[in-house]
């Protein structure tokens, strides 16, 4: 408001600052994610396709600092010293796909952090219910009709609290207590062979 230089380099500063955190913070989440992918054996990572996001939503100004592209292109070029792919996938109806018995219904997400299917009663973590759809997205999309030689599915997903295959089978941690929780940030998901 005073136009003053002084006022300005201060401004410049906090932006400054404010960008740097930024970058350390898309760092680090992005090691976090490709050192899953590592321990896993991961061949793939899946994020959510949300391009043109802010011109979908309504009131999208509140998610504007939302990293996700930036998130996506540094797990990217990470990645790739790794051999390791990074997708995007349709994130239609992934928030209201039921991960255990495939039921699709707006009323499944309960609140912003509840999944409870209408039809299952199967209930968890939103944002982790959303990711295993993700991976399975993917897995769809990967292997569209090939099988393993045991007739299974050819590879599986690596979830924070299990692995989740093809098929829909799911085989949780040993040091898994819950499935999944709130990040209040996009989801994504690492698959492997």
């Amino acid at each position: 408001q005073t136009g003053t230089r002084s006022a300005h380099l201060s401004i410049q500063s906090m932006t400054d600052r404010e960008h740097r955190w930024m970058q350390d913070e898309l760092h680090q989440a992005s090691t976090q994610i490709l050192d899953e992918a590592r321990d896993h054996g991961c061949t793939h990572i899946a994020f959510e396709n949300l391009t043109d996001i802010r011109k979908r939503m309504a009131g999208a100004k509140r998610f504007h600092a939302w990293a996700f592209r930036r998130l996506s292109q540094c797990v990217e070029y990470k990645a790739e010293m790794y051999g390791i792919e990074v997708e995007q996938v349709s994130p239609a109806y992934t928030s209201q796909r039921c991960s255990s018995c495939g039921f699709t219904h707006e009323n499944n997400r309960r609140s912003k952090h509840q999944f409870v299917c209408q039809k299952c009663e199967y209930e968890l973590n939103a944002d982790y219910n959303a990711s295993k759809n993700i991976a399975r997205k993917l897995l769809k999309k990967l292997h569209s009709g090939q099988t393993s030689s045991s007739g299974g599915a050819p590879c599986q997903c690596a979830l924070t609290s299990g692995m989740l295959n093809l098929n829909g089978e799911y085989t949780a941690s040993v040091n898994s207590t819950a499935e999944g929780e709130s990040t209040d940030k996009p989801t994504t998901s690492v698959v492997g062979n």
